[in-house]
């Protein structure tokens, strides 16, 4: 039996776990009834695959352009998921979960010189947590010099409380670039949580940009290894976290090969009783001599019973390193505020407007513009919302 990581383990203080304790952890049955209404247009340029409760459906994209064995990319890989889990610690205990009650993986593999593809990967879950938990599951293997554009979107059905334990596995060969965007919009009662496992190759690159808005509690755990020289990882995230929404972020993230670089950037605001925490890692090796660390986290309280946490935390084994960090937690700049308010706009209004700047230094950075719109639109209205409902701090 897997024991679920609880409280008391140091890299999941601040997550909200009983949601998934409560949860069913079968998985939920195959529906093949159609997904039902949702009103979001396929991103121009990008096929389309749908999933419900983890499950290909009929309805969207044929997948079998994607769906190759990753041994047909010749490449020299073993996915963490399938191979090491058995000894892996806590923080891999969801990922176990996944592999050992998941139904489907979605596989893509891109041969080395390939083509670039553009991909969307629409996740709906369905299934209340009572009845079963939704596990999707994809493996990536990007051969040399190729180009991925994927957009995951986890989404729920209208009222549903589902549970979802999502696990993506990927591997970046020499020269592959990889942008990946994460947008999770699920139901306020969803229990969401995912495990992301990355190695990137020589002279790869991996940009990630991941948007957390809904579900009840969400918890994202990110394990990137920058394995070859000059490989490069940008990992930017913004969250959002109103009411009892408590969203966890933790971001690990090895540098072993020479002159490796990270960017990392996290934006967060917690409204209301909202709790948001990230637990930004870095390690640095021995072998990894000329890495370039960054490290900006900042996260914006706006309610009288909101919290924040933000740990920045590096682990360096090498002298030659260039390696700094800043992490800050506060309210609204007041001076701001007042030139807002001196111009005669309402309260509400002026802080809507400045929690929109702050969110918005991570949001810009995500591409293609439409996407990043969709985006805009939806942390718009939740922060109007919010506003609407004069939970906003005096």
């Amino acid at each position: 039996m897997i024991s679920l990581p609880t409280n008391r383990d140091e890299n999941w203080r601040y997550a909200n776990l009983r949601p998934l304790a409560k949860a069913r952890v079968e998985v939920a049955n195959q529906d093949l009834t159609k997904p039902g209404d949702f009103d979001l247009a396929p991103l121009a340029g990008f096929a389309r695959c749908l999933f419900t409760d983890g499950y290909w459906q009929a309805g969207g994209a044929d997948p079998r352009t994607a769906r190759l064995d990753a041994r047909e990319a010749g490449a020299s890989f073993t996915a963490l998921l399938d191979s090491d889990l058995a000894s892996a610690g806590v923080d891999f205990a969801l990922a176990r979960i996944n592999a050992a009650r998941g139904n489907e993986v979605f596989q893509i593999a891109l041969p080395d010189d390939s083509p670039p593809l553009n991909l969307e990967l629409l996740f709906l879950a369905k299934t209340p947590a009572a009845a079963g938990t939704s596990y999707p599951r994809v493996q990536i293997v990007a051969g040399r010099n190729t180009r991925l554009r994927l957009v995951e979107r986890h989404l729920t059905a209208s009222g549903v409380d589902a549970a979802v334990n999502a696990a993506v596995d990927i591997a970046l060969r020499p020269g592959a670039h990889l942008e990946h965007v994460r947008v999770q919009d699920c139901s306020a009662s969803t229990a969401i949580f995912d495990t992301l496992i990355a190695h990137v190759g020589e002279a790869a690159e991996y940009r990630l940009r991941t948007v957390t808005l809904g579900g009840l509690t969400s918890r994202s755990t990110a394990f990137i290894k920058l394995a070859g020289r000059a490989a490069r990882c940008e990992f930017t995230a913004a969250s959002v976290a109103s009411g009892n929404q408590t969203h966890d972020l933790f971001a690990e993230i090895e540098h072993a090969g020479a002159g490796s670089v990270t960017r990392e950037m996290f934006r967060g605001i917690a409204n209301d009783r909202g709790k948001l925490a990230f637990n930004g890692k870095m390690i640095v090796r021995e072998s990894a001599h000329d890495a370039d660390s960054d490290q900006s986290l900042k996260t914006l309280l706006a309610g009288s019973g909101a919290e924040a946490a933000v740990r920045p935390q590096l682990e360096i084994h090498t002298d030659r390193v260039r390696a700094k960090h800043g992490a800050t937690t506060g309210k609204l700049d007041q001076q701001m505020l007042f030139y807002l308010l001196s111009r005669g706009i309402e309260r509400a209004t002026a802080q809507t407007l400045l929690q929109w700047a702050f969110i918005e230094d991570a949001v810009s950075r995500i591409e293609p513009a439409p996407l990043r719109a969709d985006i805009e639109r939806l942390i718009a209205a939740r922060l109007l919302e919010v506003a609407a409902l004069g939970l906003l701090q005096p």
